[in-house]
């Protein structure tokens, strides 16, 4: 009998045969699949492996794909929507050779590495706990009413005027310095080798120059950036990548632009659609109202405790005391929504936020990612999920737009580990992953849009 190992149980099997012998045929069936051409019969071809053994395995074997839970069945107001299931993520999108493809791709990331110690709670709240160092150039542009506008540049080794650039539109109070803005600047630079630009919302690691804040229905400052990049970089295509609030306005802008939109694609992380539905379901709950609200609420009014004083002194009306109190974002949007955003009632205000009328007029390719668990459009009275509180058929219908909503994520977060179950957290997060996946299956199939 040929030596065999322990660990190789093929080559048990073909030492105790012997190299002469044929392996039995119910023992060649077990647990594989073989490939025939024609009317050529299945015997499995030998292969040697180690220790002189012989495997049982063909060198034509291919492995059953793997099964996947049915996490969306597509039926939803009484329609079915074309979808795909994986790795306890889905797609919902309307089939063609692009979105086809992309799906494909997206496919390829795998299951989500869920940390031993993930808590969706917990995510929504906290860091990706990796630090990235990400060395920026900052810029400040001049508007028209003597404010300023700062962006910050981050470069890969090597550039050109043709490099590709990816502008980031982050989410409420967000900046260049948060640690998931630095992750997907991070993972853009050295994994895809393009440029970087990062808007700073007005107020929040950038000054207060006039008394124009961040409002979230407003999106003159993100034209403005994609205008300057797209002059600044006239050959270089521009991508677009938003994050919650920063979400909502690039669908706004994709939406209104239409046709004429400077962008190639895009990707939307975390978007709502609409403000005031989940809001209002939000805080119907005492979870979504003491924890979520008031955490929204509290990022917020981080500028008006920098610069509250001084927008006090510019506009008239403007009750500091009241903006400060607010302990939910309803409360808070009362007392900002008339003095400092100008709208008479804010209902009006409601419908102004709102990225979702424009989804049909979207007419460059855009993924936008939603995280299962996030709590923001799952929390309630009665705990929904994403798909039943998001226009997922509306984004289905545009031929354009691939809807991506994966197992875990929380809201932003997306932290995976460097294996499933494991403690030690992965240099990128999920959406990284995504991201610069999107981007590189688009890069030469999505129209360049080079306009002067």
């Amino acid at each position: 009998m040929a030596e065999a190992s322990f660990w190789d149980p093929f080559g048990i099997l073909g030492a105790f045969f012997g190299p002469d012998q044929d392996i039995p045929s119910h023992v060649q069936a077990a647990g594989s699949r073989m490939v025939t051409d024609g009317n050529e019969s299945a015997k499995p071809r030998k292969k040697k492996l180690y220790f002189g053994g012989e495997s049982m395995v063909p060198d034509d074997y291919v492995p059953p794909p793997p099964t996947h839970p049915i996490v969306f069945d597509g039926k939803i107001k009484g329609r079915e929507l074309h979808v795909r299931n994986f790795y306890r993520h889905f797609a919902c999108y309307s089939p063609s050779v692009l979105n086809d493809t992309i799906v494909d791709r997206l496919e390829t990331l795998g299951e989500y590495k869920k940390p031993a110690w993930y808590n969706g709670v917990l995510a929504s709240c906290t860091p990706t706990l990796v630090e990235h160092d990400v060395e920026y150039d900052r810029e400040a542009l001049d508007d028209d009413d003597g404010g300023v506008i700062c962006i910050d540049w981050a470069h890969p080794s090597r550039h050109d005027e043709t490099t590709p650039i990816v502008l980031i539109f982050p989410g409420l109070a967000g900046h260049s310095g948060k640690d998931y803005i630095r992750s997907v600047a991070k993972k853009v630079v050295t994994s895809l080798g393009w440029r970087v630009c990062v808007l700073n919302w007005r107020g929040f690691n950038s000054p207060l120059a006039s008394a124009k804040v961040f409002r979230p229905d407003d999106i003159s400052d993100m034209e403005t950036v994609i205008n300057v990049a797209g002059s600044r970089y006239p050959v270089a295509p521009l991508y677009g990548v938003g994050f919650s609030a920063g979400s909502n306005q690039l669908v706004k802008y994709l939406g209104k632009s239409k046709k004429f939109s400077r962008l190639c694609a895009a990707v939307s992380v975390c978007n709502g659609f609409e403000y005031s539905s989940h809001l209002n379901r939000l805080e119907a709950s005492s979870m979504g109202k003491g924890f979520y609200s008031r955490g929204m609420t509290f990022l917020h009014q981080e500028y008006l405790k920098k610069h509250g004083k001084d927008l006090e002194k510019k506009v008239p009306g403007f009750d500091l005391n009241r903006a400060l109190a607010a302990t939910s974002h309803s409360d808070l949007d009362e007392a900002l929504v008339q003095s400092l955003y100008g709208f008479e009632e804010i209902s009006d205000y409601y419908e102004a936020v709102a990225s979702r009328p424009y989804i049909p007029s979207v007419e460059v390719p855009l993924l936008c990612i939603q995280a299962a668990d996030d709590p923001l459009f799952t929390e309630g009275e009665e705990p929904s999920k994403c798909w039943e509180t998001l226009p997922v058929d509306e984004l289905h219908d545009n031929t354009n737009i691939v809807y991506f909503e994966t197992e875990l994520g929380s809201h932003l977060n997306f932290v995976e580990a460097n294996r499933p179950e494991g403690v030690i957290r992965a240099d990128f997060s999920f959406s990284d992953r995504a991201i610069a996946t999107f981007f590189d299956t688009v890069k030469d199939q999505a129209p360049r849009r080079i306009m002067f």
